[in-house]
């Protein structure tokens, strides 16, 4: 009977220190959250932003980001989720991606990430800067001169297939840094099929894709040219076993070319 008594008093003790542990844990958990929200209430109403500190921009200014993420010193340094800002700086053309660091100090780090413009849309004489993906960063300011691929009048909104195959071509040139010397490089066309390129004064007929392989064999063929001291009206590359050149006032001609073995 003893033996049994002490049994039981063992149990409920046992379940007395256990109620004491939970109410423990219970109440240091309560505590920690409690310390959180307090710290995340003071940190989010009263640091004021001290300094606001942009990195990577080349063509915006300092003074068009920070119209862009609505922020001024004195407001709230985390009144305003990261996310948020980053989205608002993404609604201009021109950022491709931003990283948003916010200290306690209340200065701010903005890092961001530029479109770089690779080659000139015009449309009805109206000249776009445009990126190797084909969106339109900005009308080109007058008297601004960039020695840039002119994509001329291939219009992305009624001619989209052309246009993509056109920025294809692009970011070839602007890969290969293909330039011209007398800096005229346009690109005209307005079905896939007859993507062309003007080349200061010379027609260069490129079609669809295979665009790396096109520009080895057009260097081939101007060096020929050179060689031969031709004026040329048209080259044609579209051809997978022969380039066609029309001389000046002749009759086109065609020019076998193996290009590494093939």
């Amino acid at each position: 009977m003893a033996a049994g008594a002490n049994r039981r008093n063992t149990r409920s003790l046992d379940r007395q220190k256990g109620k004491k542990k939970l109410r423990f844990i219970l109440f240091a958990s309560f505590l920690v959250v409690s310390v959180c929200l307090g710290t995340y209430y003071i940190v989010r109403h009263s640091i004021r932003t001290g300094e606001i500190v942009f990195t990577g921009n080349n063509h915006l200014k300092n003074e068009e980001l920070t119209a862009l993420i609505k922020i001024r010193k004195g407001d709230k340094t985390f009144g305003v989720s990261g996310a948020e800002i980053q989205k608002s700086l993404l609604r201009s053309p021109w950022i491709k991606d931003a990283v948003i660091r916010r200290e306690l100090s209340g200065r701010m780090l903005v890092k961001v990430t530029e479109a770089a413009p690779v080659a000139i849309l015009s449309l009805s004489g109206r000249p776009y800067l445009i990126d190797r993906d084909g969106a339109v960063l900005e009308e080109m300011k007058e008297g601004t001169v960039l020695f840039l691929p002119v994509i001329k009048d291939i219009d992305p909104r009624v001619n989209a297939e052309t246009y993509n195959e056109a920025i294809k071509f692009v970011r070839v040139l602007h890969d290969k840094r293909i330039l011209s010397p007398g800096g005229s490089l346009e690109i005209s066309g307005q079905r896939p099929e007859e993507i062309a390129l003007k080349l200061d004064s010379v027609s260069i007929k490129v079609g669809i894709g295979d665009f790396e392989r096109k520009l080895g064999r057009l260097k081939f063929v101007r060096d020929e040219i050179e060689k031969r001291n031709m004026s040329v009206e048209y080259i044609d590359l579209r051809f997978s076993n022969r380039i066609i050149v029309k001389p000046v006032g002749g009759a086109a001609s065609g020019m076998e070319k193996v290009v590494n073995g093939k």
